[in-house]
């Protein structure tokens, strides 16, 4: 499959579509790569390309990719000014949001945009949405701005600018992970809605914009605080079990586990757990996977459901130092590689999205002019 293929039935125009950007039906494929064998072997970057593009790419073409990256990885100083200004009490995701809305204003773009254009959008903005965060990030935290480092690769330097730690190489390994198993799940509502603005013929900039919106919803999914804050309030194993049948009796369901695609494990989940436990070791962090796994088997025991994605995501960040504000950002930099992808694939069909609704309000009924309403 080339970056100019589509199934028919994308072609064709209907919805909802065929895609061969990925499959979640048992095995994650993107783009008919197994994603155990993309978070083992190859980077961000690279399974970057593959969903994008179509294929692995070659050493040249993501030398290629990394130059573009370089040389986009400055921030406009009137962004990072506008940014200085913002409230300190203004989430994460909204001035990622917002800052986007300001890379859009100086982003050309032609009314039909070519795959190629999307591509060449997205990797300038995979450069500048790192600085955008971080530039907020370290004002809040008091540390000094940074510039991307040409010593450390696109991890390291999200790594070191956001937790102001030197980047370990178990460290990147994990974070890489993270963000290939993020960059795209076939269609959530963040990518059914930039593929309802791509169906316009609208900028991919905007459909970015639009996933964000979504994607901040506390129903859409991704790593969230409230995992951590139910690790916290376990704090050793032998609490788990009444702590989590004292949650389940408030909420249907405990933060982290359950998912709309698949009804036995998550395949991400089960990736990122060895990662958990090895970054949990190297940063003596034992004792909250110990918890984690109390929980896990507490919930099975009341539920027979197992961990999703989010999960092992919060976890594995919070381990890695980064603050909680920055987990669905952090998704935000993966999951736009998604966006792009679909943007580009919901181009090619022919009308725009429109979906029809079943009518269910009250009967055809007279009209009362206004002086006989009492």
């Amino acid at each position: 499959m080339t970056d100019i293929d589509a199934p028919d039935s994308i072609q064709e125009g209907f919805f909802p579509p065929a895609t061969a950007i990925s499959s979640i039906g048992g095995e994650l494929f993107y783009r008919g790569y197994a994603v155990e064998e993309l978070v083992e072997q190859s980077s961000f970057l690279e399974t970057a390309y593959v969903i994008v593009k179509g294929d692995l790419p070659s050493q040249e073409q993501l030398a290629d990719v990394q130059a573009v990256m370089h040389e986009a990885a400055v921030l406009d100083e009137d962004v990072r000014r506008w940014i200085e200004r913002l409230p300190l009490n203004v989430p994460a995701i909204d001035v990622l949001r917002t800052g986007v809305s300001l890379l859009a204003l100086s982003d050309a773009y032609e009314e039909e945009l070519s795959a190629n254009d999307v591509w060449e959008t997205l990797q300038r903005m995979l450069a500048q949405l790192p600085l955008i965060i971080a530039a907020r990030h370290r004002m809040s935290a008091g540390w000094e701005s940074v510039d991307f480092r040409d010593d450390l690769s696109y991890v390291g330097n999200l790594l070191f600018s956001l937790t102001n730690r030197e980047p370990t190489p178990l460290a990147e390994r994990a974070l890489d992970a993270f963000l290939v198993l993020s960059a795209e799940h076939e269609l959530t509502p963040s990518t059914f809605v930039a593929r309802v603005v791509a169906s316009t013929r609208s900028d991919f900039l905007s459909a970015t914009i639009a996933g964000i919106c979504a994607i901040k919803g506390v129903w859409h999914g991704g790593p969230g605080r409230q995992a951590i804050d139910i690790l916290e309030a376990v704090e050793i194993p032998g609490a788990a079990q009444s702590i989590v049948s004292a949650v389940l009796k408030q909420y249907e369901r405990m933060p982290g586990f359950w998912h709309r695609v698949y009804r036995t494990s998550d395949p991400r989940s089960e990736i990122l757990r060895t990662y958990c436990r090895d970054v949990a070791t190297e940063l003596d962090k034992l004792p909250m996977e110990e918890v984690a796994a109390a929980i896990e088997s507490a919930v099975w025991d009341e539920q027979r459901i197992l961990p999703s994605f989010d999960w092992p995501a919060a976890r594995l960040l919070h381990y890695l130092g980064f603050d909680s504000d920055l987990f669905v950002p952090l998704f935000v930099v993966s999951r736009s590689v998604g966006w792009a992808a679909h943007f580009i694939e919901q181009q090619r069909t022919p009308q725009p999205i429109r979906p029809r609704t079943t009518y269910c309000g009250p009967e055809k009924r007279p009209f009362l002019p206004l002086s006989e309403r009492g």
